[in-house]
Formats: structure tokens, C-alpha cells, sequence
């Protein structure tokens, strides 16, 4: 008999493709994925997937299967979803779930601190990820996230714009001069974004619009590009409310590329008391802090 708690195993290899990607989504060793799968397919007598040097590969039987997976999963998520939705104590354990390190040390970290010492049987487990977290698969309860079109999917509250400044270091400045628009960056050195963050809007327009020449470095999160400014190594964008003494702002990117963020909660867990409570606290903590254009 098939033990559904393999199923999050073999969608995580399936999806993956190798043991060590499926273990960092399972948040588990390799081996215990290894043994997992081994284990599933002894027990449906059938081989789910070819092992190569690149890594699994589902075989005909396995991709024959991935529905009715998808679907066992999606089920056991929608089961745990509505009985969270239904406990109306304040304890229990609450994901959240923030797109860059920025969001979570400077303004969740404090509020959760806050949160905690209200509710101290409620636990947190903050998931600091630029991937986006699936909600409706159970990633994680709640997300704070930076977009202008959230999914249909997901109910939450609007806390604020991002909007977009253009920053550069005192040092950078008295050695190569102060650019005073978007076109006068045509002739300064630039920092420009890899990895995921080549998929922010703004990120891919300010690579984009310059020369490759330009830029001097590159990298995938918004403490290490300000960092590399903050050595006078370049001209760099960042969200205007940024904290970085090192740095000056020097005027707004444009066009506009505004973002908003928002609170998001899959809508069967909007009844949970711990779920609304953290969603309430957070909501009032954010639109009291130093965001620019705050719009409620």
C-alpha cells in the first residue's frame, strides 16, 4: 500500500530532477529523498525513474502517474488548508514567507519580534527566498510580496508602493562625477542584477537600456548590489526607501517601474485566528514605517 507522505518525493524529483534539488525543497538530506524514492518504487513494483549522469528522468510509468499525484498533493494541502482555517486558537506554528533579505531583517524581523511577545504560543518560520513560494502547495501560510498583479488565487491587503531610485557612493561621485538623469548613466559605470533578479522589471529594463560595457559587476540580491556601490565600484538601482548611509540618492528611475507590496494568504486559511492575527499585526506594523508613497 502506497504511503501518501511519499508523494511530496517523488513530485520533488520529478520537478527537480536530482536528489540534491529535491532535498533543498524538502528541506532534507539527499539520502533521505534516495531511500524515499527507492522505498515508493518497491512498493508500486515499477521503475519511476531512469537514474543518469544528469540526474532522474521520470520514466513512462512515472509520467503516467504525475498527474494523480499532483492531485493526491493538491488534495492534502486543500484538507490541511481547511482545518487550519477552522482553529480559532492563538498558538501553532505560522510560515511567512519574503522575497529579499531587505524586507525580512529590516521590517519583518522587528515586526515578528513584536508579534511574538503578544502571542507567545504562536511560532514563526520566516522563509527568505527570491524564488516565489507557492502558496496554494503549502510553501508557506502567508507571503510578503512585491508585485502589481496578484494571483487571483490568493486574497490579501495592498500595504504600500516601491518605487525606484538611482544611488551611488560619495567616493564613486568625486572620482567620476554625478550623473543627473538616466541618459548621462550612458557614460558612468553600472551595477547591474544576475539570477533571479534579472526578472524584476526594473532590474531588466536599467540591464537592458546600457551598454554590456558599462556594467561593471553584477550580482543577485539588494544587500550585495548596494554593497558593491557602497565601494565606489558603480551607479546602481535600488528601492527608494533603501537604508544605506554609504550611499547618495541621486535622482528617480524612469520610467516608472512602481511595484506594490502586499500581505498574501490562500483564502482557506483567512478564518485561522493565529493566521489573521499576524496578517492584522503586520499589516498595521508596515504602513507605519518608512515606506515611500504609503497607500492603504
Amino acid at each position: 500500500m502506497i504511503d501518501w507522505s511519499d508523494v511530496p518525493y517523488f513530485l520533488a524529483v520529478a520537478e527537480s530532477g536530482t536528489l540534491a534539488g529535491a532535498a533543498s525543497k524538502l528541506s532534507v538530506n539527499h539520502s533521505t529523498v534516495y531511500r524515499r524514492i527507492n522505498i515508493l518504487e518497491e512498493k508500486v513494483g515499477a521503475r519511476l525513474f531512469d537514474r543518469n549522469q544528469e540526474g532522474y528522468s521520470l520514466t513512462e510509468t512515472g509520467a503516467s502517474i504525475m498527474k494523480y499525484a499532483r492531485d493526491a498533493e493538491n488534495s492534502i494541502h486543500s484538507f490541511s488548508r481547511t482545518v487550519a482555517g477552522k482553529d480559532h486558537q492563538l498558538s501553532g506554528r505560522i510560515s511567512i514567507t519574503a522575497p529579499s533579505s531587505l524586507l525580512a531583517t529590516d521590517y519583518l524581523v522587528p515586526c515578528v519580534s513584536q508579534f511574538c511577545k503578544k502571542h507567545p504560543d504562536i511560532r514563526i518560520d520566516i522563509i527568505v527566498s527570491d524564488e516565489v513560494q507557492d502558496l496554494t502547495r503549502g510553501d508557506a501560510d502567508l507571503a510578503l510580496r512585491v508585485t502589481r498583479h496578484p494571483p487571483e488565487s490568493l486574497i490579501g491587503r495592498k500595504i504600500c508602493q516601491i518605487t525606484w531610485d538611482v544611488y551611488a557612493s560619495k567616493s564613486y561621485i568625486q572620482k567620476f562625477g554625478q550623473p543627473k538623469s538616466m541618459g548621462d548613466l550612458e557614460n558612468h559605470k553600472l551595477i547591474g542584477s544576475n539570477g533571479s533578479f534579472q526578472h524584476v522589471p526594473v532590474y531588466n529594463y536599467f540591464n537592458e537600456l546600457y551598454l554590456r560595457e558599462n556594467f561593471v559587476c553584477s550580482a543577485s540580491d539588494l544587500f550585495t548590489i548596494s554593497a558593491l556601490s557602497s565601494h565606489g565600484m558603480g551607479v546602481v538601482v535600488l528601492p527608494s526607501n533603501f537604508k544605506n548611509h554609504k550611499l547618495i540618492k541621486l535622482f528617480k528611475v524612469t520610467p516608472s517601474f512602481d511595484e506594490q507590496l502586499w500581505i498574501l494568504v490562500h483564502p482557506d486559511l483567512r478564518h485561522s485566528a493565529r493566521i489573521s492575527a499576524l496578517c492584522n499585526f503586520l499589516h498595521d506594523y508596515l504602513v507605519k514605517q518608512d515606506f515611500r508613497d504609503i497607500k492603504n
